[in-house]
């Protein structure tokens, strides 16, 4: 009988890493950094969303606080004008009044009714400017970006 062949030699170690089978994940180290890179990407993303909502708030502050400082100027001169109608109305009118003989009541009425229609023009005035303080693009915007319908009841 003949002697079966003899198996052939094993190839060598190869030096080095193995080599990926052809269609097999990469390497470790870069699947990671793909998945990194997409989630610095994404963040990037919601961050400049974030950034121009806060440009906006900012302006519609800055506005806001346009219309805030002016409403308060036209308050504290309401206010002043309130009270120095009252004072110098009820002073020279009363005195005029009761000089020719009306009485006490009536003169006393005419100047408060005058204080008072200054007062309520001021008022007016500064519920008119306080509209702007009411954050209306932001709060659209804040609507948009989180999709709320407008079904639900919201405090926005």
């Amino acid at each position: 009988m003949s002697e079966p062949n003899a198996a052939p030699d094993p190839a060598p170690p190869a030096s080095g890493p193995p080599s990926a089978a052809p269609g097999a994940a990469g390497t470790v180290s870069a699947d990671t950094q793909a998945v990194i890179d997409a989630a610095k990407a994404a963040a990037g993303s919601y961050v400049g969303g974030f950034t121009v909502l806060r440009r906006l708030f900012a302006s519609e502050v800055s506005l806001a606080r346009d219309a805030l400082v002016r409403a308060l100027i036209h308050l504290l001169v309401t206010t002043v004008m309130l009270g120095t109608a009252y004072l110098l109305l009820t002073a020279l009118l009363v005195a005029g009044l009761r000089a020719s003989g009306v009485p006490w009541s009536l003169a006393l009425g005419v100047p408060l009714l005058v204080s008072l229609a200054v007062a309520v023009s001021g008022i007016l005035r500064a519920r008119k400017l306080l509209r702007y303080a009411d954050f209306d693009a932001t709060r659209r915007q804040i609507k948009h970006v989180f999709k709320v319908s407008s079904q639900e009841d919201t405090p926005l």
